[in-house]
């Protein structure tokens, strides 16, 4: 009885072994098949590591001087760092309405991952805890630290910490009409006596003198205002040298003011009171003003039959201001506002992408951005289809006085103030006394 039980549970046994045996070979060709088709298609691998989602809001779109320059830096991160960081993009028509539109994710909470800090924004993310410092990202890469330099990072640096890194030199002077300063009889002003003289020269000969705007950030405006106050001795010096002043009541600010007051009366466009930006270039681009404060950004426009019109680039020079002198900062840059150590990681590479050489690189050839790295120069190119790129150089490296912009070292509310202010000096509800004084007081509501 035992022999045939035996035989059975030998069968049995044997029956399984096979069973196992063919199980684990089908199991090895599946696992062989599986690898090979991951092999044969990359996506299965790259699913397997899904790139970290990051947001970010640009406002240099559409029409925008620095546009084409956008698009090429995100095109090339992508192509590089395109499987282990996606980068979520979404356009905001403007510079104001950037500025706008973040305040009031800030206002939440809730701020993008990648931030620009232009226009207080910097100032916004700082105070409420939004933003992650760069310290230790930039001691942990020192190629990356020298690419940017010690001048750079220091005008980011509040209390040892690195907030933003910046993504250009912002060299500012005015850009004028040729041929328009030829038949007036003048040339680029040394003194404002003879800025303002030229002004009158220009419009005496038929011609509108200067794009302004106080709409916005007034920028185009206060470029010409930084300037006056920068130039007028030791004291209007310090001043545009000095983050966040609160005391605006100086007699460097309202003589700057009343000489303003002057410009806008009488030597600009007719729509210059409440214009915004895009009003103000395209006055000069298609020859309706004679000159326009602004940086080399704009460059690419003077050649771009969209904006500008035909053989325009040819007319253009450019000039330092008055006192042999030149607005000269560094950009406020990129910030960090994500939450996570995942999404942080992330927003960094992107940034140090954009800021780092190669970026920098492509800002200067796609953009006419200066870079803030010694290392980059204009490629012979770049040399040839914009002359007037080293032009500007020369005009910096000329200049022996330098200050900052307004929009680099008031408080928000200061910058924000600037659209209802002009119009009250303009018409006469405010002398310069009690703007500089209602700036003062807008100042104060930051303590």
């Amino acid at each position: 009885m035992k022999k045939p039980m035996y035989k059975k549970g030998f069968a049995l046994a044997g029956t399984l072994i096979l069973a196992m045996s063919i199980s684990a070979c089908g199991s090895k060709n599946s696992a062989e098949n599986s690898g090979a088709a991951a092999t044969a298609d990359p996506g299965n691998a790259a699913a397997a590591k899904t790139p970290v989602k990051i947001s970010y809001l640009t406002f240099r779109v559409g029409t925008h001087a620095s546009a084409k320059m956008e698009e090429e830096q995100i095109k090339q991160f992508n192509a590089k760092y395109g499987d282990e960081v996606e980068v979520v993009v979404e356009e905001i028509p403007s510079d104001a309405a950037y500025v706008d539109k973040i305040k009031i994710l800030a206002a939440s909470g809730d701020v993008p991952d990648v931030v620009m800090g232009k226009d207080g924004i910097n100032d916004v993310l700082i105070k409420g805890n939004l933003a992650t410092p760069f310290n230790d990202y930039l001691d942990k890469d020192p190629e990356w630290k020298a690419a940017i330099g010690e001048d750079a990072l220091a005008s980011n640096t509040r209390d040892g910490k690195i907030w933003s890194i910046s993504d250009q030199k912002q060299n500012i002077g005015y850009f004028y009409n040729k041929e328009m300063f030829e038949k007036a009889g003048i040339k680029p002003a040394e003194t404002w006596d003879e800025f303002m003289s030229n002004n009158e020269k220009l419009k005496a000969a038929g011609f509108v003198p200067l794009a302004l705007m106080t709409g916005e950030n007034a920028w185009t405006t206060n470029l010409i205002l930084a300037a006056m106050i920068g130039t007028n001795g030791d004291n209007g010096k310090a001043f545009m040298n000095t983050l966040h002043p609160t005391d605006f009541n100086t007699p460097e600010m309202i003589k700057a003011l009343n000489m303003m007051k002057e410009l806008l009366e009488k030597y600009t466009t007719k729509d210059a009171l409440g214009a915004g930006y895009a009003n103000a270039a395209n006055a000069f681009s298609q020859n309706k003003a004679a000159m326009i404060a602004n940086g080399p950004w704009m460059i690419g426009d003077f050649s771009d039959p969209s904006k500008s019109s035909e053989g325009f680039d040819k007319k253009v020079g450019v000039a330092a201001f008055p006192n042999n002198s030149l607005i000269s900062t560094y950009e406020v840059g990129y910030m960090i506002g994500a939450k996570t150590p995942e999404t942080r990681d992330a927003a960094e590479k992107f940034i140090k992408f954009k800021t780092g050489l190669e970026g920098q690189t492509i800002a200067l050839e796609y953009g006419n951005v200066m870079p803030v790295s010694n290392e980059i120069q204009p490629s012979d190119a770049l040399k040839q289809k914009y002359p007037i790129v080293v032009e500007s150089i020369t005009v910096a490296q000329q200049t022996q006085l330098h200050y900052r912009t307004l929009d680099s070292i008031v408080y928000p509310n200061v910058t924000d103030a600037w659209k209802n202010l002009y119009p009250k000096l303009m018409s006469g509800r405010a002398t310069a006394e009690e703007v500089a004084k209602e700036l003062t007081d807008i100042a104060a509501k930051n303590k």
